[in-house]
C-alpha cells in the first residue's frame, strides 16, 4: 500500500557536530531521518512517516491531516 506522505510540514537541517543532515516532520515529532546524503535523510523520514501512517490506520488511531497548501508569492500575484 503506498501512501503519499510528502504533504507534511518538513524540515531539514545540517548537524554541525557531526555534519549529517536531520529531516524532521511537525505533524510526527518524534520521527526523524538522519543521513550524511540531503535526499537519503529526507527519504528515510518519508518512509518513517508511511510506516507510522499505516501502523496508525491498522490500529484505528487518528492520522494527523497534512496541512492545506498555501498559494505560492506569484500565484497569490497572479504571476503564475
Amino acid at each position: 500500500m503506498a501512501i503519499d506522505v510528502r504533504g507534511y510540514s518538513y524540515f531539514i537541517e545540517r548537524r554541525d557536530s557531526d555534519k549529517r543532515w536531520v529531516a524532521t516532520v511537525a505533524e510526527y515529532p518524534d520521527l526523524s531521518g538522519v543521513s550524511r546524503i540531503h535526499n537519503r535523510a529526507i527519504n528515510r523520514l518519508y518512509a518513517a512517516v508511511e510506516a507510522e501512517v499505516l501502523r496508525r490506520y491498522r490500529a484505528g488511531e487518528e492520522i494527523p491531516a497534512a496541512p492545506k497548501k498555501q498559494p505560492t508569492l506569484l500565484k497569490t500575484l497572479g504571476l503564475n
